[in-house]
């Protein structure tokens, strides 16, 4: 439990030291300095055992929500914890199981709860966070699920393949709340600060408009399909694929994580170079300016 209280806190240095870099920019005299002393956190990071991952963030908010140094609309933080929690429940399912409803109930509702936990100081904001487990698998999924959480919402402040790139492999469902999510903010007129898992994306209120406007014009889809063709190359480090269809038009992608490296390493041994059927998950996102992006992931190789 030290090392991980001293990991947090040399992680939060790190943070600040990261964002004066660049506010400084080039400054002959400040940027040498922060740079010095950036270099000197990481290795103390890496000093520091790490034995799970943190599974916690944190929220903090500027503009018309809050009210100077008084305090913060406590119904707009009921308007934005929602669908956050929705998000990460989302993923997390997605992670656990490989698979989420389009509607209905979120699964693994339980397993991902996150509790308010802090106010951090020098802000308004909240901390949100899984209370003790025992499950290291499952703790481990939830803090990579709001790493990703924080990365989809910074991502779609910058540009579509940005946010395309971070929505491969993710279910078309986290969609639906960060439309609420961004929405609640942008009506506000509210800029967002998230940390977690040594991530941090800061968005003023233009960018949380700019990025409502992007989510709220896309759609995704998500079907499983059948392809016959042959098997080009699997790569087990970047854990992706090339697959070559009965048109000898090439599909590339990634590999589905519910799958071991012993199964994939079958489908080398079994079908490299022969004709065989690739079951893929082919995922689609169509921008609000008509571009279109598709991804496949695959599930299986059979005969």
């Amino acid at each position: 439990m030290i090392s991980r209280r001293n990991r947090e806190y040399i992680t939060i240095q790190l943070l600040e030291t990261q964002r004066m870099l660049e506010l400084v920019g080039t400054h002959p005299v400040m940027s040498v300095s922060l740079k010095q002393k950036e270099k000197f956190l990481l290795a103390q990071l890496e000093k520091i055992p790490v034995d799970k991952k943190d599974t916690k963030v944190v929220l903090m908010f500027n503009g018309n929500p809050v009210k100077g140094s008084l305090g913060i609309d406590a119904s707009f933080i009921g308007k934005v914890t929602v669908p956050f929690q929705n998000m990460v429940t989302a993923e997390f399912a997605h992670r656990v199981d490989g698979k989420v409803g389009k509607r209905g109930q979120l699964n693994k509702q339980d397993e991902s709860r996150l509790f308010l936990t802090a106010l951090p100081r020098g802000s308004f904001g909240i901390e949100l966070s899984k209370l003790e487990s025992s499950d290291l698998f499952e703790d481990n999924q939830l803090s990579d699920s709001l790493s990703h959480v924080s990365k989809l919402i910074e991502s779609s402040s910058k540009s579509d393949e940005d946010f395309a790139a971070e929505l491969d492999g993710t279910t078309p469902r986290i969609i639906t709340s960060l439309k609420e999510f961004f929405k609640a903010v942008s009506d506000d007129k509210a800029g967002v600060t998230i940390e977690s898992g040594g991530i941090r994306c800061e968005l003023n209120p233009i960018e949380v408009k700019s990025a409502f406007d992007r989510v709220s014009g896309t759609t995704t889809t998500e079907n499983s399909k059948t392809i016959n063709g042959v098997l080009k190359g699997i790569l087990l480090e970047s854990w992706k694929f090339d697959f070559i269809d009965d048109a000898s038009n090439t599909i590339t992608g990634r590999i589905d994580e519910n799958l071991t490296e012993d199964q994939v390493s079958s489908y080398i041994t079994n079908y490299f170079n022969k004709t065989c059927k690739a079951v893929l998950k082919e995922g689609k996102v169509l921008f609000k300016n008509g571009r279109e992006r598709i991804s496949y992931i695959l599930s299986s190789i059979e005969a």
